[in-house]
C-alpha cells in the first residue's frame, strides 16, 4: 500500500501572516515574541507566511500562545 503525504493545514500561511500583522510586529519582533531567537530566523517566518514551509509543532504552540489561540484553530 501507499502511504498519502500529510495534508497541509488550510489556510495555515495565511494565519500565521494575520497573527504576525495583527500584533503590529516586524518578522524580526515576533521572532522575539515567539522566544525563539535562537532557533528561528526571518527567513523561516518568511517561508512560514509564504506557504514553503511549515512550522513544527513546538513551532506552531508558541504562534499559538502568543496569539492567544489553540493550535487546534491554526491547523484546522
Amino acid at each position: 500500500m501507499k502511504e498519502s503525504a500529510p495534508r497541509k493545514a488550510a489556510r495555515l500561511a495565511e494565519k500565521l501572516l494575520r497573527i504576525r500583522s495583527a500584533l503590529g510586529l516586524s518578522q524580526n519582533q515576533f521572532i522575539s515574541h515567539l522566544g525563539m531567537r535562537a532557533a528561528v530566523v526571518q527567513e523561516d517566518i518568511n517561508e512560514f507566511e509564504g506557504g514553503a514551509r511549515e512550522p513544527s509543532l513546538l513551532l506552531l504552540l508558541a504562534y499559538g500562545r502568543v496569539a492567544g489561540v489553540w493550535v487546534d484553530v491554526l491547523i484546522r
